[in-house]
């Protein structure tokens, strides 16, 4: 420890010494570890990180494996039946996801996501409440307690954190809830980053009416696991009565598809302590884990070009060691003096590396999640987990830069290097050149990525999704509480459609159940031909979308075949369909499906539809899915289907009859709009994600190339002052600058070209890790390789000029004089 002590001393006076050089190490090393912590950090709140609540490792998910495969939720009569038959959780607790709500605060109406609980969800959990109380038992019975706790972040939103808002009343659908708790700041419940503004009992208020049904799936479930139990003991337990679970609670008891898709459902139990958001983290993982390895090549070309700047400064101090050496030091206490320097100096760049990350952690999220409907919050405080990581790198990053030195001072022989004088001293030579080498290789990678990522957002970006963008308006409608009551759907929606089609301005209009792109968040099912099983074709997935009349003229979507819907196609008339015609491929690839008798999935209603006709496929559903296939249903026969989804009105100038078309949706007094883009800017919404991470390999792809570039312009630099003398004679001897120029350019390019072709490889296996992520080009794109080559090139050869260029005006006399 003396000996160490000594050595971080030694190591304190050399930087003092090198003030310049420990600056750039630092904040190089900074960069590199803080943009690897601050990506790791998001990795850590969303997937790692347990939640904070009581003993989160025994917290366990229970749900429901559909006939797809998908995993999906429950319904409250299953969780019934579960509590009452498990005996392997101290508690089985549910929750509804957060959906937005009318929620009216003195007097203010807005839309608010509120979320359902089950009475034992917040004991279960072991939480505390900031103020008042949380909901518990005695509040969940039939009918609910009118009580609500909110979330911290609401509270500090719109109460600005008044401590007298205990007693509260506020009003959701119209109801009466009474406030009677505030969460604590971070909590999120079981979903990490959507924690719900508002928590009521989920059989109060507008989830009241709801948990009778049997068919909806909208429940999810954890249980905590009894102490000595295992997950394993759980499954076995719980799959003994699952069958018995489904047909006492299947909605329906006729024999047919809908029985059979109940009863083969199966039960899924997975551990639960990490949180339960499943999409969320399907959007966020993919993207995270390409920039971290991004940013781990970044990190990595960094220390290359830092192990070259040290070889500099211990070739420098060959002659001062090779003395150490020879008064009786061992080599590996000068490695060990080297390994020292370099640690203090990337334990301070992590320093200030902790200190980025937070700051570029959250600029990240707001980057990633700017396509989400909500903002994504995560506590992004530095855990014990965040200092390993960032402790790890430093060293990590410290040994890398030691390598070289290290490697180069056990070859040396302390006799030979003070036999040498100033002009004979051995340099890093190979060395130097090898590291360069593998930093223009690295980069490679890093420009190849990024040209690839960049390629794939202007392709999604330019990509023409088969329907008007510019010119139409997606209006967003949020029924006020009670505003429907005795209002009869179908003349309202073709009242309401009239009047704005003969706004000034404007068109066409008309309504569809979704949003357009609808990403994850449409209805799929298997839609089959009605003399088939339809559980025989699973992988025929199609999105239902509910259309008025006038959606495909609104779009500019043609009818390719058949007619559209009208009006008149209501409950009286038997039901009908519409499909792309990517769908009506797969239905009959040889034929003509209008008037085929179709079904979608195995609910009643949507048994027997017949085509009467095929639209051109439109991306509505995903920009990223061509192929994607959707089945048209009118709004006027599933007219209890019309009560979520949009207006889209068609316009010359869309922003100029924005407010005109909302104030006159709000004139009807049934409902009222907050929000409304044209189609154009929500698919660029959209594409958040993809444009993040764009910009962001961008970024590491540049910071690469300008590392590369003071690398290689460093070592040229070196280079030719260590070459004067043969440079003088080379002039003196009658050498013309040009030749002069050509020769230390060559040099220069040539080790570019070793670099580019040593990176070819590593480019082709990388960039194929991110194949699941590129749209219109491919993993070896020969055009985005032959770019990012030429941009190494091109590097390569302006790092070598302004040293050639010096090299050009030495004076031979000058120069011999001073040898």
């Amino acid at each position: 420890m003396a000996s160490v002590g000594k050595d971080v001393r030694y190591g304190v006076r050399l930087i003092k010494q090198s003030p310049g050089f420990a600056v750039v190490t630092v904040l190089t090393l900074a960069l590199g570890i803080g943009a690897n912590a601050a990506i790791f950090s998001v990795l850590n709140a969303l997937v790692m990180r347990n939640l904070p609540v009581w003993r989160p490792e025994r917290l366990v998910e229970v749900a429901a494996i559909y006939r797809n495969g998908a995993t999906v939720p429950v319904s409250f009569p299953v969780l019934q039946q579960l509590q009452q038959n498990q005996r392997v959780f101290s508690d089985l607790f549910g929750w509804t996801p957060g959906l937005s709500y009318n929620v009216e605060i003195n007097g203010e109406l807005s839309r608010t996501t509120v979320r359902g609980v089950t009475g034992n969800y917040y004991g279960a959990l072991g939480t505390a409440p900031l103020l008042g109380r949380l909901i518990g038992p005695e509040d969940a019975g039939i009918p609910g307690t009118p009580v609500a706790v909110i979330g911290y972040e609401f509270w500090n939103r719109r109460f600005g954190r008044d401590p007298a808002v205990i007693g509260r009343t506020i009003h959701i659908e119209g109801m009466s809830f009474t406030v009677v708790g505030v969460s604590r700041k971070w909590f999120m419940g079981m979903t990490p980053g959507t924690p719900p503004d508002i928590t009521i009992p989920i059989t109060a208020g507008p989830f009241a009416g709801q948990v009778t049904q049997r068919a909806l799936l909208w429940l999810f479930v954890a249980g905590r696991l009894k102490d000595s139990l295992t997950i394993e003991q759980a499954r076995q337990q719980m799959h003994s009565f699952w069958s018995e679970t489904l047909l006492n609670t299947a909605p329906t008891t006729a024999p047919g598809p809908r029985l059979q898709s109940w009863l083969a459902m199966g039960l899924k139990l997975n551990s639960a302590a990490t949180g339960i958001n499943r999409d969320l983290r399907d959007h966020f993982q993919n993207s995270l884990r390409v920039l971290m390895g991004l940013a781990g090549l970044i990190l990595l070309v960094a220390c290359i070009n830092l192990a070259n700047l040290t070889l500099a400064r211990v070739t420098a101090r060959s002659r001062e060691m090779s003395v150490r050496v020879a008064l009786g030091a061992t080599r590996l206490q000068i490695i060990r003096q080297v390994l020292t320097e370099t640690i203090l100096l990337s334990g301070a760049g992590a320093l200030l590396a902790i200190v980025l990350a937070n700051w570029a952690g959250h600029l990240l999220l707001t980057m990633i999640g700017a396509g989400q409907g909500a903002p994504v919050l995560l506590d992004l405080r530095p855990d014990l987990r965040v200092f390993a990581f960032t402790a790890l790198a430093a060293i990590a990053t410290g040994v890398l830069i030691a390598c070289a030195p290290a490697w180069q001072m056990a070859r040396q022989h302390p006799a030979d290097v003070l036999r040498l004088d100033e002009r004979t001293l051995p340099g890093g030579g190979r060395l130097n050149k090898s590291l360069i080498v593998m930093q223009i290789g690295f980069s490679l990678v890093l420009v190849f990525g990024a040209g690839l990522l960049l390629r794939t957002f202007e392709t999604l970006s330019s990509l023409d999704p088969h329907f008007q963008k510019e010119s139409v308006l997606q209006v967003d409608l949020n029924p006020r509480p009670e505003g429907f009551n005795g209002v009869e759907w179908n003349s309202y929606r073709k009242q309401l459609i009239d009047a704005l089609a003969n706004l000034p301005g404007v068109t066409s209009a008309s309504f569809a159940g979704l949003d357009i792109p609808a990403g994850d968040g449409g209805w799929k099912d298997t839609v089959a031909a009605v003399s088939t099983d339809a559980l025989a074709d699973a992988g025929r997935l199609a999105t239902l979308v509910v259309v008025s009349p006038g959606f495909f003229r609104t779009l500019g979507i043609p009818i390719l075949a058949g007619r559209d819907f009208d009006w008149s196609d209501d409950q009286k008339h038997p039901p009908i369909a519409i499909v792309d015609d990517n769908l009506a491929r797969r239905l009959l690839p040889s034929g003509d499906v209008l008037g085929t008798s179709v079904r979608f999935g195995v609910r009643p209603e949507f048994q027997g539809m017949r085509i009467v006709g095929i639209a051109r496929s439109a991306s509505l559903i995903n920009l990223r899915d061509a192929d994607a296939m959707v089945i048209y249903v009118p709004s006027s026969h599933y007219s209890e289907r019309g009560d979520t989804g949009n207006l889209f009105v068609r316009a010359a100038n869309p922003a100029a009859v924005t407010r005109v078309v909302q104030n006159e949706i709000q004139a009807h007094h049934h409902e009222y709009s907050t929000n409304a883009k044209t189609l154009k800017e929500t698919s660029e919404q959209t594409l958040g994600e993809d444009r993040a991470t764009a910009m962001l390999s961008s970024l590491f792809a540049g910071l690469a190339l300008v590392l590369a570039g003071i690398g290689l312009f460093g070592l040229m630099s070196y280079a030719v002052s260590r070459r004067t003398r043969e440079i003088g004679i080379r002039i003196a001897v009658g050498a013309q600058p040009g030749t002069i120029l050509g020769l230390i350019l060559r040099e220069s390019v040539v080790l570019c070209g070793l670099g580019v072709i040593v990176g070819v490889p590593c480019a082709i296996a990388a960039t194929r890790l991110i194949g699941h992520m590129l749209f219109g080009v491919t993993p070896g794109d020969p055009l985005t390789f032959a770019a990012a080559a030429s941009i190494l090139l091109a590097v390569g050869a302006a790092a070598g000029y302004w040293p050639a260029r010096r090299a050009t005006k030495i004076d031979p006399i000058a120069a011999l004089r001073r040898e």
